[in-house]
């Protein structure tokens, strides 16, 4: 298969993005949309998670969870996973109640995710990859992984782990005994971010896209990408830069994924997109939160 490539033009005097709420949450550092609702949590610099409803308001939730770098919430709308950035994780109820905490030593590139019940974080250490698995607030299973290693769900629910190397994207099933195949020139300097069950691969000069197949991806150019999602039909590509710009791609047109709906945001970098599951909403952190809307 041949690698595909498309490049985003900065930009247009008119976007279909359109700017629907600005919720009063200052500096947030993590988002994460309530499965099958139309209700984001934020957290922020200060350790605080705030739920956001774009019709009833803002509230506060927690108020003591460090800095939040990635969170998630389980599919049954009660548990939360939050991995911050003081080196502890916290595992809660929706409502407020503690399941348990623990500490972890992940510096950079942050994930998390529910693989049925556990909660799966994964970070880059210092010299590796660490993977943490988490069941009713106790670690199970903690697992070193090689540099470049990033690990996700297939669509069926089974644990994968995934690296990108000059030939493409690398899967493999995540459980002992498993190995990557030997590749010539190690892996590629594309920094791995798990959405959904695609895995998207940031680098300076744009992003690649796989599904769960993995191999060769498809590749847009954007400069200075920071932060990047899709949404949970496949569809749409949302993305944010380093200069506060925020895009929204149509991964299934090739003309509105060569030309995608960009407009300036922000200030400064913008360092959390994620797409609600219900309705057509985009969220995007830098300086502050925005949600947007769209119509195609």
């Amino acid at each position: 298969m041949t690698r595909e490539v498309t490049e985003a033009h900065y930009l247009h005097e008119r976007h279909g993005l359109e700017a629907i709420l600005r919720p009063p949450v200052p500096d947030p550092t993590a988002l994460a949309w309530i499965p099958k609702r139309a209700e984001l949590l934020v957290g922020t610099k200060a350790g605080e998670v705030h739920s956001v409803d774009p019709v009833l308001g803002t509230r506060l939730i927690y108020s003591d969870v460090g800095e939040p770098a990635a969170m998630q919430v389980h599919p049954d709308r009660e548990r939360i996973i939050i991995v911050s950035r003081n080196g502890n994780w916290y595992q809660r109820t929706i409502k407020g109640q503690v399941i348990g905490e623990g500490r972890h030593e992940m510096m950079a590139n942050i994930d998390c995710f529910w693989f049925g019940d556990f909660a799966v974080i994964v970070g880059d250490r210092v010299d590796s990859r660490l993977l943490i698995a988490i069941k009713d607030g106790e670690v199970k299973t903690r697992a070193k992984l090689p540099k470049g290693v990033s690990a996700f769900l297939h669509p069926e629910g089974r644990p994968l782990l995934a690296r990108s190397v000059p030939m493409g994207l690398q899967v493999i099933p995540f459980g002992r005994g498993s190995s990557f195949p030997k590749a010539e020139g190690g892996t590629t300097g594309h920094r791995l971010r798990v959405s959904g069950h695609f895995v998207m691969g940031m680098t300076k000069t744009g992003v690649a896209i796989w599904g769960h197949e993995g191999g060769q991806p498809q590749s847009m150019r954007m400069p200075e990408v920071t932060a990047a999602a899709i949404s949970a039909d496949g569809r749409f590509m949302g993305l944010g830069t380093r200069t506060g710009a925020v895009a929204l791609a149509v991964l299934d047109s090739p003309d509105k994924r060569a030309r995608p709906d960009l407009v300036k945001a922000f200030e400064g970098a913008v360092t959390a997109a994620e797409f609600s599951t219900r309705g057509r909403w985009l969220a995007t952190a830098a300086e502050r939160v925005q949600l947007w809307s769209w119509e195609e």
